[in-house]
């Protein structure tokens, strides 16, 4: 079967680069590298769906906080614009704040704003990091834990940084198989457990991760993601998808 469309997560070109104003060169560059998506992208929606056209290149998904969630009417506007399907959200409304209340507030946020957004056409998956592993205060569970049991698949599902696993110290391989079902998108990235580091030259065991993948399913989008690297961003980007595709054929 089909593996999912890899894209590019536009971040790491932010280290050198504003998507605004050097919108041309980044896009040429994850063109050139052989990304056929993008998440991210800039202010101006409909200038951005062009040059995007214009590569062959399609807009996959937004990625922002919880908070944003509380006014969904520009975000829809733009992901219409843009072609994109698809809204990646990243930890609780404060983001430093995790107690059992502040998890509990947050997927039911998630589970009202993707009922919504489903309605619109729009898929909404919650971003992991690493903390979504450690025990919540006062309880026998995790933040992961809380997710998976009060998640409404049919308004949010969980969109997995397969690195951010890794750092959780949970396999993820395993991870993927475990939670398949429950699986809508992915991130690829790379990290030697301490620093992030372009695919194939970190810890992650990304040929596990292959043998599996064809298990997940449900999964829309695999975006190659990096924080930060200490290279140019086009040649991190340049580098990470030419492991895949050397690598996996991918």
């Amino acid at each position: 079967m089909a593996l999912p469309v890899v894209g590019a997560q536009l971040l790491v070109f932010g280290q050198k680069y504003n998507i605004n104003t050097d919108t041309d060169a980044i896009l040429d560059c994850v063109a050139k590298a052989g990304y056929k998506s993008v998440e991210g992208g800039a202010k101006d929606a409909a200038e951005y769906r062009r040059k995007l056209d214009a590569r062959g290149l399609v807009y996959a998904g937004l990625h922002t906080g919880l908070a944003s969630l509380l006014d969904l009417a520009p975000q829809i506007a733009y992901l219409h614009t843009v072609g994109g399907r698809d809204w990646c959200i990243s930890g609780l409304m404060r983001w430093n704040d995790r107690s059992l209340n502040d998890w509990q507030e947050g997927i039911a946020l998630l589970n009202q704003a993707g009922k919504q957004l489903r309605a619109e056409g729009i898929h909404l998956h919650y971003h992991n990091h690493d903390f979504e592993f450690d025990q919540v205060a006062g309880t026998a569970k995790t933040g992961l834990d809380l997710l998976i049991d009060g998640l409404d698949l049919a308004a949010c599902d969980l969109c997995v940084d397969v690195a951010w696993v890794y750092r959780g110290k949970a396999d993820p391989a395993k991870f993927l198989v475990q939670h398949k079902e429950r699986i809508g998108y992915l991130h690829f990235k790379d990290t030697d457990g301490v620093e992030w580091r372009e695919l194939g030259t970190g810890k992650v065991d990304f040929p596990s991760i292959m043998k599996v993948l064809p298990q997940v399913i449900k999964a829309r989008w695999v975006m190659i993601e990096q924080d930060k690297t200490t290279l140019d961003p086009m040649d991190s980007a340049t580098i990470s998808r030419r492991y895949l595709k050397q690598t996996f054929n991918y």
